[in-house]
């Protein structure tokens, strides 16, 4: 069955948790926002299951649907705050003709961390960091952050840091990402807290540039850091204290899409696209790096490379961590 003018549409794929979540609304769902491409769905608390079309970025809770590849979300007959019942095998509103059918989706579950043994050498991961970031420069836009890589590495640091800079978006946000990233090495809690509350919500998109740079991040600490520092296990700890803290700051400094992607990202829980393109820096070549870098930057105007730069930015700690390591150990 595919996408009818009777707005009965279809699941491909379900996340694996959005049965617990349908559960656990108790009938209080209810559509939260409507967009072009997505569905923001409400289950009576913080948490949203959002409605999309892209295989690409199905997670944890998400629903993808088929059939509406050239058809608005907005042309389906629901409005913000239509309130809907889950049956069984079914979302449907309570008040129009709008009906989602997921019984014979499949389930998407979260691909497991790789094994030791598929783990490329430091120099091998340093250079697919060099191809993400080559692929980030390619963004068409440079609203959101990719200027920040872009500046020190065209300008050199004489010009960045000396003189006077207009003050766009990544420029109000360098010095803060500065002291997170130096708190996160140093392994001072306040200053990443300090560092952190005055970027959330800052940048252009339905989710702030700032914000998918957080979420990029965390979730790289918290699936390739569990990796790489499997056997350091008050590292991996340290990774889910902050990712805590920042996922805590969210909720009460930011928009709900913002917060929802944040805190799953602090649960090491994301978007396909973007722990593929992880996983791939640590395992994989530099031309399956490129692939799937292109695949997430191409997505929204500046989420999926703001995405690609809070990952550059959480695996090149996490590989400057083992090079000092191993540098302390020879001397």
């Amino acid at each position: 069955m595919e996408y009818t003018d009777s707005n009965q549409i279809v699941a491909d794929l379900i996340g694996y948790k959005v049965v617990e979540l349908l559960k656990s609304a108790n009938n209080a769902l209810k559509s939260h926002s409507i967009f072009e491409h997505a569905v923001y769905m409400q289950n009576g608390e913080d948490s949203l299951i959002k409605i999309i079309k892209d295989k690409d970025f199905i997670s944890p809770t998400s629903i993808v649907i088929r059939g509406m590849d050239n058809v608005s979300f907005k042309s389906l007959d629901m409005k913000e705050g239509t309130q809907f019942e889950s049956l069984e095998e079914k979302l449907s509103s309570i008040d129009t003709g709008f009906s989602l059918h997921f019984g014979n989706a499949s389930t998407w579950q979260q691909p497991p961390l790789p094994k030791e043994t598929e783990i490329i050498s430091v120099e091998e991961i340093n250079l697919n960091l060099r191809i993400l970031k080559d692929i980030i420069y390619t963004s068409p836009s440079r609203e959101g952050l990719v200027p920040l890589l872009e500046k020190v590495e065209k300008l050199g640091p004489l010009e960045v840091y000396v003189k006077d800079q207009k003050q766009i978006m990544s420029e109000k946000a360098r010095p803060y990402i500065d002291a997170l990233m130096w708190g996160i090495f140093s392994g001072d809690v306040e200053t990443i807290k300090g560092s952190v509350e005055p970027i959330l919500g800052l940048g252009p998109g339905l989710t702030p540039s700032c914000d998918d740079f957080l979420a990029g991040l965390l979730l790289s600490l918290n699936t390739a850091g569990a990796s790489l520092f499997k056997n350091e296990p008050e590292t991996v700890q340290f990774f889910g204290r902050i990712s805590e803290e920042i996922s805590n700051l969210a909720k009460k400094k930011t928009i709900i899409y913002s917060s929802n992607f944040i805190n799953e990202s602090a649960l090491g829980e994301g978007p396909k696209a973007a722990l593929d393109l992880i996983f791939s820096i640590i395992t994989k070549s530099p031309d399956r790096v490129a692939e799937l870098s292109k695949r997430l930057i191409s997505v929204g105007a500046t989420s999926g490379a703001d995405i690609a730069i809070g990952i550059y930015y959480g695996i090149r700690f996490l590989t400057s961590r083992i090079e000092l390591r191993d540098l302390n150990e020879f001397e």
